[in-house]
C-alpha cells in the first residue's frame, strides 16, 4: 500500500451517497425537520388566517403542506426518474407564494388560487430544463429587487395578524396582542442571542411555542378543537371546489415561480459548493422540476407554491454530515406529521398574534435577502439606481393605496393589484431597456 493510499484510507471523504448508521440517521433527520419546521407551518398558518379560513380548514392545509413537503424532500434526496437532484436539500411552502395566494383567493375565490397552482406548476416542469436561457432575465439587480419587494410587501400581513384587519372594530389594536407579539419576537432575540448553532436556528420554533402557550394561558385563542376530528387522514382532493382557470391569476403565480426558480437554481449551486459535488444544468433543471411537481400537486390536493429551502445548508457545514439519507429521513418524519392530525390542529389553534410576529421577522428576513443581492449591484451605475428605486416604488403603490387600481378592467386591477407582479414586471422591463438592448454596443458591461 502507498502513502498516498494510506493518507485517503485515514480520511475517507464524506460524500453525499454516505449511509450511517440508522439511529444517527435519525437523529439526523429529526434535526433537518426541525431546523425548517418553522418555515413550513407558517406559511399554511399565514395564509389560512389572512383568507378568514376556518380553523379545520387551516389545521388541514397544515397537515397537507407537511405531506407534500415530505414527498418534495424525499424526491431531492433520493431521486425518481428525471425529478430530483439527490443531493441533502428539503422542501417547503414558499413564503413568496402568500401573495398571489391571498390576492387571488380574496378577488377571485379559492377554486381560482389551486387552478392556478395546477397551471403554473405544469408550466414550472416544462421550462425547468431551459431556465438557463431565461436566467440572463434575472441579473442581480432584478432578483435582489424582487426579494426585497416581496419581503416588504408581506410585512403589512403581520402587522395585520397582530393588530387586526379591521382598523374600526374595538378590539383593533388590542394592547394584549401587540404585548404577545412583542414577547414572541423578544424570545426569538433572546433565543438567537444565548444560543448557538442548532439551537440558535431553532430560535423562531421555540418562540412560537412558548408564544402560544403564553397566549393560550391568558385567554388569547384555545386549544380547545385539538382533540376534535380524526387521529390519522388528510384533506381530500378538491376540497374547495372544481378548478377554475384564469389568466390572470395565473400570470400572477408565474410572476413568482420564476423568481423562485432563480432562488432554487442558486440553492442548488451552494449546496453543491458545501457537500463537494458538482452541479450543472442538468441537476439545476431536476432539482426544479420537483418544485414544480409538487405545486402542480397542490393544485390537487390544495397546498401551496413549494420550493427547494436553503435553510438547512448550513446544517449540513455544521455537522460536516454530507450524506443526502439523513434529509430523506426528515421527508419521512414530515409526512408522518403531516398525516397526524392533531399536529395541523395544534398548528392551527396558535395565537394570531404569535403568527404575527413569526411573519413580521420571516418576511423581514426576506427583504433584507434581497438587499444582500443588491449590495452585489454596482450603483454606480445610474441605469441600476433606476431600475431598482422605481420597480420598488410601483411595486409597494398596492400596500400603501390598496385601491389605487380600482378604476382598472377587472382582469387589469387583478394583475396591477399586485405590487410584486406590478414591480417585477417594470424591473424586467428596465433591465431589457437599460442593459440587454445595449449589449451589442456595450458588451464589456455586465448589469449586476
Amino acid at each position: 500500500m502507498t502513502d498516498k493510499e494510506v493518507s485517503r484510507d485515514a480520511q475517507p471523504q464524506a460524500t453525499v451517497d454516505d449511509r450511517p448508521g440508522l439511529l444517527h440517521m435519525v437523529l439526523l433527520g429529526l434535526q433537518h425537520t426541525l431546523v425548517m419546521y418553522a418555515g413550513v407551518v407558517v406559511v399554511p398558518i399565514v395564509f389560512g388566517t389572512s383568507i378568514g379560513l376556518s380553523d379545520a380548514d387551516l389545521a388541514n392545509l397544515v397537515s397537507i403542506d407537511l405531506v407534500l413537503a415530505g414527498i418534495g424532500t424525499l424526491m431531492q434526496a433520493l431521486g425518481f426518474w428525471k425529478f430530483g437532484i439527490r443531493m441533502p436539500l428539503v422542501v417547503g411552502a414558499a413564503s413568496s407564494g402568500i401573495v398571489p395566494m391571498v390576492l387571488v383567493g380574496q378577488n377571485q375565490g379559492m377554486a381560482t388560487v389551486y387552478g392556478s397552482l395546477l397551471v403554473a406548476g405544469v408550466i414550472w416542469i416544462l421550462v425547468a430544463p431551459y431556465f438557463s436561457m431565461l436566467l440572463k432575465l434575472f441579473p442581480a439587480v432584478v432578483t435582489g429587487t424582487v426579494i426585497a419587494l416581496i419581503g416588504l410587501t408581506l410585512i403589512p400581513v403581520g402587522i395585520r395578524l397582530i393588530a387586526g384587519s379591521d382598523p374600526n372594530a374595538p378590539d383593533y389594536g388590542r394592547l394584549g396582542h401587540i404585548a404577545l407579539a412583542a414577547l414572541t419576537m423578544a424570545l426569538m432575540v433572546l433565543f438567537r442571542r444565548l444560543f448557538k448553532g442548532i439551537l440558535g436556528q431553532l430560535s423562531i420554533l421555540a418562540a412560537l411555542v412558548i408564544g402560544a402557550i403564553v397566549g393560550w394561558s391568558t385567554g388569547i385563542g384555545s386549544l380547545s378543537g385539538v382533540g376534535d376530528g380524526p387521529l390519522v387522514g388528510m384533506m381530500r382532493p378538491f376540497h374547495f371546489g372544481a378548478l377554475q382557470f384564469h389568466v390572470p391569476s395565473i400570470l400572477l403565480f408565474l410572476v413568482i415561480v420564476f423568481v423562485l426558480m432563480v432562488e432554487g437554481a442558486g440553492q442548488g449551486l451552494a449546496v453543491g459548493e458545501v457537500v463537494g459535488k458538482p452541479v450543472g444544468p442538468k441537476e439545476i433543471a431536476r432539482l426544479l422540476r420537483v418544485d414544480g411537481l409538487m405545486t402542480a400537486f397542490s393544485g390537487i390536493f390544495n397546498g401551496f407554491v413549494y420550493t427547494t429551502f436553503g435553510q438547512n445548508i448550513g446544517l449540513i457545514a455544521l455537522t460536516g454530515v454530507r450524506s443526502r439519507f439523513p434529509v430523506a429521513v426528515g421527508g419521512v418524519i414530515l409526512l408522518v406529521l403531516g398525516l397526524v392530525q392533531p399536529v395541523g390542529r395544534v398548528a392551527a389553534a396558535i395565537p394570531p398574534p404569535v403568527v404575527g410576529a413569526a411573519a413580521l421577522v420571516t418576511f423581514g428576513a426576506l427583504a433584507v435577502a434581497g438587499i444582500q443581492i443588491l449590495a452585489r449591484v454596482d450603483f454606480g451605475r445610474p441605469s441600476n439606481l433606476m431600475i431598482v428605486m422605481l420597480s420598488l416604488a410601483i411595486g409597494l403603490v398596492p400596500a400603501y393605496a390598496p385601491r389605487f387600481y380600482h378604476q382598472l378592467p377587472t382582469y387589469a386591477e387583478m394583475f396591477f393589484k399586485s405590487g410584486v407582479a406590478t414591480g417585477t414586471l417594470l424591473a424586467l422591463v428596465l433591465n431589457v431597456v437599460f442593459h440587454e438592448l445595449r449589449k451589442p454596443a456595450r458588451k464589456s458591461e455586465s448589469p449586476t
